[in-house]
Formats: C-alpha cells, structure tokens, sequence
C-alpha cells in the first residue's frame, strides 16, 4: 500500500513509492498517466480533508506570519465576505480595535507552542456586526510557519464577557475589581488554551493611598492613569488589568514579561510626574502561574476571587505559586473561617458601626445604617467577605439575628442621651427564606414595639432570592408592626426590577456602580432619573450610595434621589451622636 505525502494546498499529492526510474527517465508518455492519476487522486484527498473539517467548523483559513489571509474555505459567508474575496485581507480588519493586541498575543502564544484550541472571540463582518465565534488551529514551521484556523459560530462557552460589559476605574482607567476578575477568568482560559504559559501578577502601591490624598484630582488622576497605562501595556490583549481596591492592582500576562521591570517603570513615572513627593511611593509585587487547565471556569474564578483576597489583606503577596493550588488553600482557608464566624456569632465578638444617610435637600441625617466590625482583627477577613461565606454555608441566619438584638442593646441604652434618628440592620434574603428566623425576628419585635420608629430593616440581594412572594409576605408581616423596609443594592443587577415589582417596600437603595455611573455622564444621570422618577410614582423613597463629594451630591439631587449615603456625609462612627448636630429637626 502507498504512503500518502501531505504537501500544502494547491500542490501536487504523490505516493511516496512511486517508481523512481519511472520519474527520472524514459519518454514522456510513459509518466503522464501516473501522474494524472496522482492529481486527482491528490484533489480529491484535499477535497475529502476540507469536508471533513468542516465537521467542527463553518471557516477554515489560513494565515500568514503578518496575519494575512491566504486561503479561505467555508460553508456559509460567516464574515460577510466570500472565501474567494477574503483571500489577501488582513484577518486582524476583522477584530475590534479593543481585541486586535489580544488576539496578537493568542496567535502568537499558540504559535511558540503548536497548538490553540476553542478559544472564543468577537469578530466582526464587513457589515460591523459582531459575531461571537470559538476557533482552534495550530502553527505549522514546515508550512512557511503560517497559522491554520477552523472557526465556529455559536461558542463553546455561554459566558463569555463582552468589552462593553466591563466597567473601568474612572481615575487609572484599568477594570474595576468586579469587571477584571470576569475578563481575567475568561482570558486565562482562553491563553491557555493555546499552550501559552501565563501568569498573574499582584502590585500594591505602597503610600499611594496617602499620597493621593494630598494631590489634586488632576495630579491624582495622571498618577493613576500612567500606572494604569503601564499595567495594560503589559497585560493580555492590553486590557486585562484592574485595580483592586485604592492600593492594589493586578494584570495578567504572558510568561516573558518581567514583573520587576514593570514596578520600576511605574516608580519611574511617579516620579517624573510627581518628583519629591513622589519619594515614598514603591511598588511591590507577587506574581503566580495562572493555570486553567483542568479548571472548570467556577473553580478558576473562585481560585482567582481567593487570592485576590489573599493578597489585598496580606502582607503584598500570595501563599501559592499556582492559581490551581489557591482551591487548596481556599478549602483549608474556609474551614477556618467557619469557626471564626460561630464563635464571633456565639460570643456576640463584633462591634457596631453607624454611618449617616443624609438628606439632599437639607444635609441632614435622616436616619443610619449599622455595620459590623469584628474585633478579632488577627483572624478576620473583611466584612464583606464573611458575610458573603456566612451566606454561601448558612451561617448567616445566626448572625443576623445577632445582629438585630445588639442594635436594639444598643440603642436601648443609647436613648437616655436624647433622640436618635432611625438605624437601618441589614437582612439577608436567606435569613428571611428561613421560618424559625422569621418566627425569631417577629417574636423580638413583638416583646420591642417601642422600636418600631427606631429600626428599620435593608434586604441584601448578595444572596438572591427564590420565592419572592412568600419574602413579600414576610415582609409586611414586619412592615404591620410599624418597621419600614428597606431594598438594598438596588440596580446592581438584572433581577432589581423583579424585586421592586415583587415586594412592598418603603426605601431603594441605588448601588454604588450606578450612582458613579449617574455621576459620570448624562446617559447615567437619565437613567437614574428615571428609576427615582418611578419609585417616587409609587411612593418609595430613595437612597444613593457612594456620595464623596458635593458636586455628586447636588447631581444625585437633581436626579430627584432623596438621601445620600457617602464620605462626604460621614465615615461610620460607633457613637451615632458624633452627628447630633445634623439630625433632623437639631438646631
């Protein structure tokens, strides 16, 4: 049986025993036939190829070292273009501007290791219509090292994050926390897919929380700006970079980028924009292999959320050289955590905390919000982290109710220095979903009635709620006994109208990324407007949180929110009298 010798398209397919002596001498006539032969058999094994592949795929093409297309086959037109017209166009004019360092970096990262596979983008047509497509190939050196590509519409994962899903910081310019952990997850996969090693670098900036403090909002917004231009200048695609929290960032990227070099640059720029008072500002970094291979897409934003946390509340830096490892170390983490929240719960070992909602029109407190503050500082996390691991095992029923009672501790003894405006506890749906908590809660209120203008209740929607009608029902089974409800985090997600459709409530609370976004353009003021326009129709007062400034608040005003919640107004005091001078009715 003869060997069949792949060559590249257009060229002639032979048998790799054909009769020598044949080929190299003798008349014409006496080869002309084999080799006739030889071509159509070789037609119509590149025939028969090209059939097959289109088993996984709707485009196969075929680029050059320049990203040129030089072969183009396909069932349907899917870029807008015939196969024949496409032959000769740059594949990149068929990326986004936003993609095109991104998809330079997967090609190039398949190219140094052989093989990409289901890797999902954004094209776009010659129409500008964007098509979500998943494509596989590999690099072939014996083929003047050109790129082989089979790409299919309709993408293996339903998840993935469109650019203009993603939020940016409006100071450094890199993605907010929230937005950088969806790109980050999806693109870690994506690179390593292609064979491609990648990691995942921390920085913290030392002092630059203090320091940006002094500096005018122009000298801050260079500053951060810079070192977000440099993050991304490194980074995946030139946009997988976020800030963490007012110290922390974090970029992903490819294995032949030094962390180092990129700390010195961004001291370099700190110091060229700001000299001396640049002097103790210092980068710091932590960096670890981000490998997603045999991760499921959960468990890679889970190990990514962990060591986020990990290094933020660290000492600069992660217990783990891969992001695999961090689910080890998460599980043993979480464990941990579990006993730190029953004891907190059981001993009451938390502190509250109360932060001013202010009026807009007045300036004046109208009522507060209690937080919680564990004093265990050597074994807590962050509130927000425990309350949502609290949540997630169940654990949040007790501590809630904890909660609830040494507000009205409190409170009870608070009242023998004069009137205190109303204090809001926070409820998680969860809590609420559970009988013997409710049949808890409304047994305290009915012993507390002289409580009932003094507290008032905020449903989280941290953990989203499924029966919405038997939580309605609930509710104004606490709403009867003169207790106003709050709706919290309203906006931040799709499920917020359901919500204020579905249950009786006295208050919304606006989320934070809603108001900045109200703030920042008149697209987001109108469509706060709206919202408040329609709560205020049917009688529901409204809250905006995240007020710095004056200028927000006059903006969140006249977009008809009536209270702010803010720094402007206050930072959480445990003595609520810190701001008698403000309550309402106080002259």
């Amino acid at each position: 049986m003869n060997d069949i010798a792949f060559t590249r398209p257009g060229s002639i397919m032979v048998g790799a025993k054909t009769d020598k002596t044949a080929q190299s001498a003798g008349p014409a006539a006496t080869v002309a036939k084999p080799i006739a032969k030889s071509r159509a058999q070789g037609k119509t094994d590149r025939e028969r190829f090209v059939a097959l592949a289109f088993c996984r795929a709707d485009l196969l093409l075929e680029l050059d070292g320049d990203y040129v297309i030089t072969f183009a086959a396909g069932v349907t037109p899917v870029l807008g273009a015939t196969p024949e017209s496409l032959q000769g166009a740059s594949f990149l004019d068929f990326v986004g501007d936003e993609h095109k360092k991104y998809i330079r970096d997967l090609l190039a990262g398949g190219g140094r290791n052989g093989r990409m596979e289901d890797v999902v983008l954004d094209l776009k047509s010659t129409a500008g219509r964007h098509i979500p497509v998943v494509f596989s190939g590999y690099r072939m050196p014996d083929f003047d090292d050109h790129y082989f590509l089979a790409l299919k519409v309709e993408p293996v994962r339903k998840t993935h994050v469109p650019a203009e899903d993603l939020i940016q910081d409006e100071w450094s310019g890199v993605l907010e926390r929230d937005s950088f952990t969806r790109a980050a997850v999806e693109r870690i996969q994506d690179y390593d897919r292609t064979g491609a090693k990648g990691q995942l670098t921390f920085v913290r900036l030392d002092n630059v929380k203090t320091l940006t403090e002094t500096l005018g909002a122009s000298e801050k917004r260079n500053l951060l700006n810079a070192v977000g231009n440099i993050l991304k200048s490194y980074s995946l695609g030139g946009s997988t970079a976020g800030q963490l929290d007012a110290e922390n960032f974090a970029y992903v990227h490819g294995a032949e980028v030094d962390p180092e070099a990129v700390n010195m640059k961004v001291e370099e720029v700190a110091q060229q924009l700001l000299g001396d008072k640049a002097a103790e500002l210092s980068a710091r970094s932590s960096t670890l292999d981000a490998d997603g291979a045999g991760l499921s897409e959960d468990q890679v934003a889970r190990a990514l959320v962990h060591t986020m946390q990990q290094f933020c509340t660290g000492k600069a830096r992660v217990p783990v050289e891969k992001l695999s490892d961090a689910l080890d170390d998460l599980m043993q983490d979480t464990v941990e955590t579990v006993k730190f929240i029953k004891d907190t719960t059981e001993r009451c070992d938390f502190d509250l905390v109360f932060m001013p909602i202010c009026d807009l029109r007045l300036g004046r407190v109208h009522h507060f919000e209690a937080l919680s503050r564990f004093r265990d500082q050597a074994r807590a996390k962050t509130t927000f982290q425990i309350i949502t691991l609290a949540e997630q095992l169940g654990l949040i029923v007790d501590f809630d109710f904890a909660v609830v009672r040494q507000v009205m501790d409190i409170l009870g003894h608070m009242s023998k220095r004069g009137p205190l405006p109303p204090v809001a506890v926070n409820l998680s749906s969860l809590s609420l979903a559970q009988p013997q908590f409710v049949q808890r809660l409304i047994g305290v209120l009915e012993s507390r009635r002289d409580m009932n203008r003094r507290v008032m209740f905020e449903l989280t929607e941290s953990a989203e709620a499924e029966d919405l009608e038997t939580l309605n029902k609930v509710i104004q089974e606490i709403r009867s006994r003169g207790f106003q409800f709050c709706l919290d985090d309203f906006g931040a997600g799709s499920a917020s109208f359901d919500y204020l459709n579905a249950l009786d409530v006295d208050v919304v609370k606006f989320d934070g990324p809603v108001v900045r976004r109200a703030c920042a353009s008149d697209k987001g003021r109108d469509m706060l407007s709206s919202m408040a326009k329609m709560c205020s129709s049917t009688g529901v007062q409204t809250v905006a949180e995240m007020v710095e400034d004056q200028d927000a608040a006059n903006k969140l005003f006249y977009c008809g929110i009536d209270y702010g919640q803010g720094w402007y107004f206050g930072k959480p005091s445990p003595d609520p009298f810190t701001f008698a001078e403000r309550f309402v009715g106080a002259e």
